[in-house]
């Protein structure tokens, strides 16, 4: 996959707060810059660096922390300089929030955002597996570029914050949802993230419970997680309850982390007076699972119970996000796949693209294992690459040789190769070996057929082969073509002989003694063979051998 790299780009990303934070302190302003335009259009594993040395605080202060938000990842930096990878495919949101040595803060800057090109789908092309040497293949490559979507963007609250009070008495806060499907909730899909925006300046106190209009709840966090912040709280507001700065803390199917008190050693970023937990997607203590059969319309409950003292918080509100959809406002941005010859093209031995039709080439394999590539590079300069393995097998050059002492006639080459025989036109059934025993003298031909499917042929007009032991004399077999029910006659004596019937690749079919035989003897026979060619042979104890070829229909 190729990556890009640019040069620094004169873009700003400012973030500030015109009014006096909590505590009096003037809030810094954050600006940075990137080697990137906004949106940035990018390859997966490209690398994009920001600068946000042009940050300030106010006079007399200095800044001390850049927390840049990449996604739903927080990474603190001592210095303005931070360069960020970008590994998977998506849309991802590039905020800063800096933090002065008072620990008066910024707040997130408005979004920076990344557009991280997919890998297009090349499962409809169909390349074959194995091919044989000189036959032409057609090749059309069908790749299908992902949309640009962005996961479900979780829910704005409407005006329902609270104070959360320092008391075992729970704070309540109702949300008013109407307007959803009648019935009740029947799959976790439709209800969507149950996200907070709130502050407290101790997690470890606190029991937050969500309950449905029937009643049906589920605890979202109990205790747990000791004196680390949610959001940046104010921590000295006393009893009268100054709202600090909120974050998002959301609980849904796809959580990013455990539950609050799981995280507080592994997912915490640094606010004016602690450390917080990070915005982001949490894990409920109860499974929301216990929410199914829930009412959707009606009035929902969130509450907050306070079990030690001294620490207050706010809820700036909360929300359902009812299982909104992924954000598609990206689509028309999204990586468009290339169509000339030079960003649409197969590699490969034998190979000939054709310019005039996108993804369209012709192959002329040669014998042997090949490989060939399909490159598609998309409107953002990202090359992709699908790869196929193709066993070539070699025609094979048959030729038949006849073995006049055993009555054979043998294709070539031998080996591991099916074959099938035909006589007169007419192929013969069970003649699939690599020698066959003509009935005549007719034309006799063969097809051999390679592991790969090649197949090459040879025909003999006429053969010498004639069967030992054979001097076409003493005796006859009546009627011949027959249904497997026919008589022999004999003109000489037969002291003690063997009758074998067998089929042209020399399987005994049958096998019966004939006793003695006198000349003029007639023996009736009724045999269940298949259909095709047979060789009748009877052996006597005297050395007397009696050979005919009979055809069964």
């Amino acid at each position: 996959m190729k990556q890009r790299y640019a040069l620094f780009a004169a873009f700003l990303i400012q973030s500030s707060f015109a009014s006096a934070q909590a505590g009096g302190c003037t809030a810094p302003v954050s600006l940075f810059t990137s080697t990137s335009d906004n949106p940035a259009t990018i390859c997966q594993g490209d690398v994009i660096g920001f600068n946000a040395s042009a940050s300030y605080a106010a006079p007399g202060h200095s800044i001390e922390h850049w927390i840049w938000r990449v996604g739903a990842d927080r990474d603190t930096m001592d210095i303005a300089l931070a360069v960020f990878t970008f590994p998977v495919a998506g849309v991802f949101e590039v905020t800063l929030e800096v933090v002065d040595e008072a620990g008066c803060a910024s707040g997130e800057s408005a979004p920076f955002i990344v557009l991280v090109s997919g890998t297009p789908d090349f499962s409809q092309t169909l390349v074959p597996a194995v091919a044989c040497e000189g036959d032409a293949i057609t090749l059309q490559a069908v790749a299908e570029q992902p949309l640009m979507i962005r996961d479900a963007v979780t829910c704005t609250p409407p005006s329902n914050g609270t104070p959360l009070i320092d008391s075992p008495t729970a704070t309540i806060s109702l949300l008013e949802v109407t307007g959803q499907p009648d019935g009740a909730l029947a799959d976790l899909d439709d209800l969507g993230d149950i996200c907070l925006e709130m502050e407290h300046s101790y997690v470890g106190d606190l029991v937050l419970t969500v309950a449905c209009p029937n009643g049906q709840s589920v605890v979202l966090h109990q205790q747990g997680g000791g004196g680390t912040f949610l959001g940046d709280a104010n921590d000295a507001d006393g009893s009268s309850i100054v709202p600090g700065n909120c974050f998002q803390y959301c609980f849904g199917l796809s959580p990013e982390h455990g539950t609050f008190a799981a995280s507080v050693d592994i997912a915490t970023v640094p606010v004016s007076q602690g450390f917080a937990l990070e915005p982001g997607r949490y894990t409920s203590i109860q499974p929301l699972t216990q929410l199914l059969g829930c009412p959707l319309n009606g009035t929902w409950t969130f509450s907050s119970s306070d079990q030690l003292g001294s620490d207050n918080g706010y809820l700036c509100g909360w929300c359902i996000s009812f299982g909104e959809q992924p954000d598609s406002s990206f689509i028309a941005q999204g990586p468009v796949l290339g169509s000339s010859p030079d960003s649409s093209f197969w590699t490969g031995t034998g190979i000939t693209n054709l310019s005039d039709q996108s993804g369209t080439a012709i192959l002329d394999p040669e014998a042997g294992t090949q490989v060939l590539s399909y490159t598609v590079v998309d409107s953002y300069g990202c090359e992709y690459q699908a790869t196929y393995p193709v066993a070539v097998g070699a025609v094979p050059q048959v030729e038949i040789t006849e073995n006049t002492e055993l009555g054979l006639v043998c294709a070539q080459p031998a080996g591991a190769f099916s074959y099938q025989w035909s006589y007169q036109d007419q192929i013969v059934v069970g003649a699939a070996g690599a020698c066959f025993t003509p009935p005549g003298p007719g034309a006799i031909s063969v097809v051999v057929v390679t592991s790969e499917g090649c197949s090459g042929s040879a025909t003999l007009l006429g053969t010498s082969v004639v069967l030992p032991g054979t001097d076409g004399a003493g005796w006859i077999v009546f009627p011949n073509p027959n249904n497997g029910t026919f008589n022999f006659a004999v003109d000489r004596t037969i002291t003690q002989g063997v009758l074998r019937i067998t089929d042209m690749t020399g399987r005994c079919v049958h096998q019966r003694s004939t006793g003695a035989l006198h000349a003029g003897s007639i023996l009736p026979l009724a045999v269940d063979i298949a259909p095709g060619p047979y060789l009748v042979e009877v052996v006597d104890q005297g050395d007397v051998r009696l050979q005919q070829r009979i055809v069964v229909k």
